[in-house]
């Protein structure tokens, strides 16, 4: 089995390397071999060197409190976050997941003592109609739609409960209705969501230190705090025109906010980026002439953090161990290379932090098993001594089919 694997692995590791996908290439071929509580054991050890912000520790406080978290288990989350500096970001925030979304939580969670918590920031930056299908419960088969169609190009962050949740959820067995939290018309999707998902999976993997939370709204909760300082970073990027300028010459035209718009009685979702003195999208646009203006958007809802501004917050600022997919571990350390250009950010060190953690994979025997499949009596039983490598197997088309390379970020 053994030499069988190890000729598929170095083929598909052929075939990223001739298609430029050298970091893929890269965490492949240093990994495959070790099973996947090794890996995981690996992937779990992390040292930051410099403290936390407080404001990013007080962002996820506000976040934990928004979903419910008790006085002490909050304590206890917010103290493993601060001295593990180790986070989950590849899930799309979604109140199921996809069987490779579940693989990847079970691979990253094996290796985390159970006085910690394996802590997955989920990405809310996305419309319904994203492939992950994040307004659906997902299974074989066909799903259940919970979104009316006039959302279905709409923004998951900041969603709200609409009519056809409820209806959905009054179809389903029950069975499975049992693991979804009640629902009430006009409250938090995204809470909601993260609740549904939280309980699901840890009855699933028979763990209960799985957090589950919604990544944007941290950073939004973050940079409401930091853009009131003139003298962060944060602030100088947005409103120091010669620092705006230096940013834009190495991320010209990147994409800063999402921004749910209304075209008609359809919401969709447009992209912000930096025009000379505003952010501005097609049907969009806000003044940089003072910091209150973008609070008061970023306060009310009406801006999303975008993947630069999230990574330059956990990874590139607080040193956050970030795990990822595929893509990830390709556009994160691209990232870096260009960071590591801009002349304001030469005091942060950031050349050594580790961006490349790969966190994918599939079941072999259960490659299409969804969470929600498993609950409704499906057999599951993962061997955490698997090699990382068989995990990779069963999605080798999907390893080689991405288009996402080092050198070049598609959305």
């Amino acid at each position: 089995m053994q030499i069988t694997l190890k000729g598929k692995i170095l083929d598909i590791i052929k075939t990223l390397k001739k298609a430029e996908k050298w970091r893929l290439a890269g965490c492949i071929e240093k990994n495959w071999n070790k099973t996947a509580l090794a890996y995981s054991k690996e992937l779990n050890f992390w040292r930051p060197k410099k403290p936390i912000e407080k404001e990013l520790l007080n962002a996820f406080e506000k976040e934990l409190e928004r979903l419910g978290a008790g006085k002490i288990v909050k304590a206890e989350i917010l103290h493993s976050i601060k001295k593990r500096r180790v986070l989950q970001t590849g899930p799309h925030l979604g109140a199921t997941e996809s069987p490779r979304m579940l693989c990847i939580n079970w691979l990253g969670s094996l290796g985390v003592p159970e006085k910690d918590f394996y802590v997955v920031g989920m990405f809310s930056g996305i419309p319904f109609s994203n492939r992950s299908r994040p307004g659906r419960i997902n299974k074989k088969g066909d799903g259940v739609n919970l979104f009316p169609s006039s959302l279905q190009d709409g923004l998951v962050y900041r969603s709200t409960i609409q009519n056809k949740l409820i209806e959905s959820m009054d179809k389903l067995s029950p069975n499975v209705a049992r693991y979804f939290p009640r629902a009430m018309a006009g409250h938090s999707y995204t809470k909601w969501a993260l609740t549904a998902c939280q309980h699901i999976e840890r009855k699933i993997l028979k763990k209960n230190n799985l957090i589950y939370l919604d990544i944007n709204e941290v950073v939004t909760l973050y940079l409401t705090q930091v853009l009131q300082n003139r003298f962060h970073i944060f602030h100088k990027i947005f409103f120091n025109p010669k620092i705006r300028e230096e940013f834009m010459k190495i991320f010209p035209n990147e994409i800063m906010f999402y921004a749910p718009v209304m075209d008609g009685k359809y919401e969709k979702m447009e992209n912000m980026i930096f025009a000379k003195n505003s952010l501005k999208s097609k049907n969009k646009e806000i003044a940089l002439s003072n910091s209150k203006i973008l609070m008061r958007e970023l306060e009310e809802g009406r801006l999303c953090p975008a993947l630069i501004i999230t990574f330059l917050v956990l990874t590139f600022l607080n040193e956050f161990k970030c795990f990822g997919s595929f893509a990830q571990v390709e556009y994160l350390p691209a990232y870096q290379e260009r960071f590591v250009k801009l002349k304001f950010m030469k005091e942060f060190n950031i050349e050594k932090i580790s961006t490349s953690n790969l966190t994918t994979g599939v079941f072999p025997e259960k490659s299409n098993l969804y969470p929600i499949d498993i609950i409704s009596g499906e057999k599951f039983k993962p061997n955490f001594n698997i090699l990382f490598g068989e995990l990779l197997l069963h999605m080798k088309n999907v390893l080689l089919e991405s288009y996402f390379t080092g050198n070049e970020r598609k959305k």
